[in-house]
């Protein structure tokens, strides 16, 4: 179970990295758009939108990062006041009823909805209309790899309740 789930991780840790190049080009273009826009007076039509699509490819393909690294925002009001044993077996529970499931469905419907846009080769209705259907495949990907590290996430809890056991 160890092996699998440390591959898991590899990838979503790959990846994360990778997608952090994201940023430095998102400051390059905005600090572009904005000596365009104030010292030159001459905005570009394609700046704004191509940041909010950097943004957006980022910012999906943190979940499984974010995820890996136990970063999401979590309340443990009642989680800290049972043992550690209590607090797997409640977290495998919520994350197998509720986080697997939604997160299944968002794979599943983004995968609908990218392969829509690819389809017809969506463009993005503004001036400059740009083809949005690369940037939506990102969508079901963002969420096949967050559940990659749901999964991985669960065979790790089971090995950390299996070795509880042992002691």
């Amino acid at each position: 179970m160890s092996k699998v789930s440390e591959i898991l991780d590899k990838i979503v840790i790959k990846q994360g990295h990778i997608m952090a190049y994201l940023m430095p080009l998102l400051v390059i273009v905005t600090g572009l758009e904005v000596f365009r826009r104030y010292a030159l007076s001459a905005p570009s039509i394609w700046a704004l939108e191509f940041t909010t699509f950097l943004f957006g490819i980022h910012f999906i393909m943190g979940f499984s990062y974010t995820e890996q690294y136990d970063g999401h925002v979590s309340v443990d009001i009642v989680t800290a006041r049972l043992s550690e044993k209590a607090r797997i077996i409640l977290w495998l529970v919520a994350t197998l009823l509720l986080s697997l499931p939604s997160v299944a469905l968002l794979a599943y419907g983004g995968i609908v909805y990218a392969y829509e846009s690819v389809v017809i080769l969506e463009k993005n209705s503004t001036a400059w209309s740009p083809p949005i259907w690369p940037v939506k495949l990102f969508i079901p990907l963002g969420f096949l790899l967050l559940l990659m590290q749901i999964v991985s996430n669960i065979l790790k809890k089971i090995e950390a309740l299996k070795n509880l056991k042992n002691k």
